[in-house]
C-alpha cells in the first residue's frame, strides 16, 4: 500500500511510494548555460534547471529551479533548439541513467542517480526564500 499503509495517504500529503525511473542531465547551451535535470515520474520529465551544473562534491549544494514537465522522448533529444523558440540554443547529454527513488513529497525529494557522471546520492528541497519553483539539490555522502 502507499505511505503509513493508508491508500489515500500519498494523494493527501503529495508523496508517493519509492520506485525507480530513468533521468537525464542536460547541457544546455543557451543565452544562459546550464544543466538540466530531468527525473522520469508520472509518465512524465519533471524537470529542473540547474544555473551552475550539478554538484560535484557530498554536502555541496546548488540552486534548481523547477521547470515545466517534458515529454519523455525529450529524454533521448540532442541538437539545436531554433533561434526565438523557448530555449534556443543547443542541447546535448551530458548524462543518463536510471536513478532509485528513496521518496518524493511536496517539500523535498531523495534518490539516488546510477549512471555515468553523476552517480550518487541526491536530494531536492524546496527553497521557499528564493521565490516560486525554488529548490536546492545537494550532493549526499556515501
Amino acid at each position: 500500500m502507499g505511505n503509513g499503509g493508508e491508500g489515500g495517504d500519498a494523494s493527501k500529503n503529495g508523496s508517493q511510494r519509492a520506485g525507480e525511473g530513468s533521468y537525464v542531465i542536460h547541457d544546455h547551451r543557451s543565452k544562459r548555460p546550464h544543466h538540466d535535470l530531468r527525473l522520469e515520474r508520472g509518465g512524465v520529465l519533471k524537470s529542473w534547471a540547474l544555473p551552475k551544473g550539478m554538484p560535484s562534491s557530498p554536502g555541496e549544494r546548488r540552486l534548481a529551479i523547477m521547470v515545466e514537465d517534458h515529454p519523455l522522448e525529450y529524454g533521448s533529444f540532442e541538437g539545436t533548439i531554433a533561434e526565438g523558440e523557448y530555449g534556443a540554443g543547443e542541447v546535448r547529454i551530458w548524462d543518463r541513467g536510471t536513478y532509485e527513488e528513496v521518496s518524493w513529497s511536496d517539500e523535498k525529494i531523495e534518490f539516488v542517480l546510477k549512471g555515468g557522471k553523476a552517480s550518487g546520492k541526491y536530494a531536492l528541497v524546496r527553497f521557499r526564500k528564493a521565490g516560486e519553483g525554488a529548490w536546492l539539490l545537494l550532493r549526499g555522502r556515501g
